[in-house]
């Protein structure tokens, strides 16, 4: 008689996951910027820092740098290179003021056409047809609800077909978190998918966050599919919910009707969203620097509080370095992990073996794959 346990098979099989020489290497990053970064809306900031005239914000997408300009009340997306030497125009993430490059003076109208050249007269007899030529690629600009975004090359599905029903998630979010407490910029010596996928299951929590979201919140974990997108949804621990209790009670702080757990979305290709008990909204965004390296660029909000006098106080102030700190302590976590297995792909030539408790890497492999197939 056979004693053995009859197992059933959970792995998704070996050809379904990306190979591990495709996480980095000139080819496959240049190949990835051309077919997925450059056709897909890219996330690149919020309209309210856009609301007045000349308002701006700048992003790098896949090495292609970006401003976002308020014109009278229209945003347009420019490339953010001076076309007389190349010269970066806006130089910081945001701020007011006029497309005017900080090397030589060149001022861009709404149209990117350098319509202020010092000593044109003198130095380069340009007509309106020769500065015409020489005005800034223009992208295309889409908002859904707070968020901001970019595609450098026209064509395909417009933003809120690409979002799907994961448009009013937006929609929701902009109109939920209104106050931001935290914002950086961390560099992450890993490819943006190997960065990107420590956020997508919570696997890795026993292991890697033994002291942070172990304690933070319950292991199950449910997760559902819109097109390219994903969410995945787990309870807070019941410390972690009394806490939330609390926080909400004290600060005056909304919550969330529909959010009520810890909800995560990824939209493709590196948008990642996390709320916290209807109170909190985690933006990140894994950028691809090269095939070697990442930022990871995270936003905390809070929603707009109904008792303004808590803002300041020592409360308010203690519970934002609370959450501030221990997002910032997870995150580098991720990143010490991330970056091992980075180095670690490196050395091998077998896919990785993904299981049941890994489906929302796979769905992410299983778009990637899609995308890349695109001539």
């Amino acid at each position: 008689m056979d004693d053995r346990v009859q197992v059933k098979q959970l792995a998704y099989p070996s050809d379904s996951v990306i190979p591990p020489q495709r996480y980095s290497g000139d080819a496959t990053f240049a190949e990835e910027v051309a077919k997925i970064f450059r056709r897909s809306w890219m996330f690149v900031g919020f309209a309210n820092d856009l609301t007045n005239d000349n308002d701006f914000i700048t992003a790098e997408i896949a090495g292609t740098s970006v401003l976002v300009q308020n014109f009278d009340g229209e945003l347009r997306a420019f490339h953010n290179v001076c076309t007389h030497r190349y010269a970066q125009i806006h130089l910081r993430p945001c701020g007011n003021g006029k497309p005017v490059c900080p090397y030589h003076g060149w001022i861009f109208n709404r149209d990117g056409v350098p319509v202020g050249i010092p000593g044109n007269r003198e130095h380069f007899g340009f007509d309106d047809a020769d500065k015409k030529r020489l005005a800034l690629p223009r992208f295309e600009v889409g908002v859904r609800g707070r968020f901001v975004f970019v595609r450098l090359e026209p064509g395909g599905p417009g933003l809120d077909e690409q979002l799907g029903a994961y448009g009013a998630i937006l929609d929701h979010l902009s109109e939920m978190f209104t106050d931001r407490i935290d914002e950086d910029v961390l560099p992450w010596q890993a490819n943006w998918k190997a960065a990107l996928e420590s956020a997508l299951e919570v696997y890795h929590v026993d292991a890697t966050h033994p002291e942070t979201f172990k304690k933070f919140a319950k292991k199950v974990w449910i997760c559902s599919y819109e097109g390219e997108h994903s969410r995945g949804t787990t309870h807070l621990s019941d410390t972690s919910a009394r806490w939330w209790d609390g926080v909400i009670e004290r600060l005056g702080l909304p919550r969330s009707e529909t959010l009520r757990n810890y909800d995560h979305f990824m939209i493709f290709p590196n948008l990642a969203i996390g709320v916290t008990h209807g109170a909190l909204m985690s933006v990140q965004t894994y950028d691809p620097v090269g095939p070697e390296r990442s930022n990871l660029h995270f936003r905390l909000f809070l929603g707009q509080t109904s008792k303004p006098k808590s803002i300041g106080g020592p409360t308010r102030k203690a519970v934002e370095a609370n959450v501030c700190g221990f997002n910032r302590t997870v995150l580098d976590e991720d990143r010490i992990v991330a970056e091992s297995a980075h180095r670690g792909l490196k050395q091998v030539r077998v896919p990785a073996a993904l299981g049941a408790c890994e489906e929302r890497i796979a769905a992410f492999h299983r778009a990637w794959f899609a995308r890349m197939a695109d001539e």
